[in-house]
């Protein structure tokens, strides 16, 4: 599969410690600000080859050379990376204690599209990858909230989060686990 070896030049790329692998085959999503009442959530069944990349440990690629911005140096929690059937996706994943508002999460997925517009360009000019820019992309808001689980949602309730202003807003407690299937639409 050509984007195993995309998955290896993006952990190559990466500064090691910004790289979060998946444990038993669960990518852990953690909100490290120490007020945070959401600290970490689980995506379950993303298979061995997942990692995720702490986006917000990051800083903007470009945050010395840019001038201040109100937006522009603003990050989502995670991108993860996975394979669903044989399709790559990448998710992006951002924690809130509350339920934002929409504009304020799409400013950090729009971010996050930018990263990852840079990232392609890069696995492109330096590992000789195909773009990773036409993968698959759904982003995703979990807040503190009244939860109701993905499983009860029926297969007509598809929402299509395929750009940063159309992010699905999941409540979840801590330590929710959700499997990819699920956020991704998919029959388990």
């Amino acid at each position: 599969m050509p984007f195993h070896k995309t998955f290896n030049a993006i952990k190559a790329l990466i500064q090691s410690g910004k790289i979060k692998e998946c444990e038993n085959a669960t990518l852990i999503v953690e909100e490290k600000h120490r007020q945070a009442t959401l600290k970490v959530i689980h995506i379950v069944s993303v298979g061995a080859s997942a990692f995720s990349i702490k986006l917000d440990e990051c800083g903007f690629p470009g945050q010395s050379v840019f001038n201040p911005h109100p937006s522009l140096h603003r990050a989502c929690d995670a991108l993860a990376f996975c394979e669903v059937d044989g399709v790559p996706y990448i998710i992006c994943c951002e924690l809130k204690s509350s339920e934002p508002t929409r504009h304020d999460v799409a400013e950090q997925f729009r971010s996050a599209h930018c990263f990852i517009a840079y990232l392609d360009i890069l696995l492109a000019q330096y590992y000789d990858c195909p773009p990773i820019g036409e993968w698959s992309r759904r982003y995703f808001v979990f807040h503190s909230g009244q939860a109701t689980p993905l499983y009860k949602r029926t297969s007509n309730d598809f929402f299509d989060n395929t750009t940063p202003e159309t992010a699905l807003f999941i409540p979840v407690n801590t330590g929710h686990k959700t499997y990819v299937r699920q956020l991704l639409g998919k029959p388990l």
